[in-house]
């Protein structure tokens, strides 16, 4: 839905974006990290490619015009052609029910564990992972829970994989919607 809402507005802000080539010509517009349905994105990003170049001042005027109310742009950027789209980092904040059962002491022995094990589904196929490479930082900072994950070519730690590693439930701990990504970091050479 996200990136259908970016390709009518960089279409409205009349950007010469650069096409796909083949029968189905589409846009060259991508999330890095598409959000999880039920996650809210508070500081995504988007990679589009245009066809001419155009100053990113202009662009960013150009494009922050078409949203719609509650989607911001924050800034725009050029950069190299053929980025690898690598992430370093994700941030995410879970808003807490009062009476959650977390604790300082749960969090750490989630920290310092060598192995979490999940279990995922991909075109019917059940695949082991396991997470504890990717967990950086967990912490309560009063009724949030702030986690800060690794991302790299195997993948990522979810954040409801991280909920269900420390035993919260939906419902009782925290509410389903309430969990937030909040920044996406990019290696520092883009």
């Amino acid at each position: 839905d996200l990136l259908r809402l970016f390709e009518r507005a960089l279409r409205r802000a009349h950007l010469p974006v650069a096409m796909s080539q083949g029968y189905n010509p589409r846009p060259r517009i991508r999330l890095l990290v598409p959000l999880s349905v039920g996650i809210v994105g508070r500081n995504e990003v988007l990679d589009f490619e245009l066809d001419e170049w155009v100053r990113p001042q202009e662009a960013k005027h150009r494009l922050a015009a078409q949203l719609p109310e509650g989607i911001v742009l924050r800034s725009l950027r050029s950069i190299p052609a053929k980025p690898d789209g690598r992430v370093s980092e994700l941030s995410y904040r879970v808003r807490l029910l009062r009476g959650h059962s977390l604790t300082q002491r749960s969090l750490d022995e989630l920290l310092a564990a060598e192995e979490i094990v999940v279990h995922r589904r991909r075109d019917g196929e059940a695949k082991r992972l396991n997470i504890a490479p990717f967990l950086r930082d967990v912490r309560l900072n009063e009724e949030e829970l702030l986690m800060l994950v690794g991302a790299s070519e195997q993948g990522t730690a979810r954040p409801e994989e991280v909920l269900e590693a420390l035993g919260c439930k939906p419902g009782k701990d925290y509410q389903k919607g309430a969990i937030e990504r909040t920044h996406v970091s990019l290696p520092s050479s883009l």
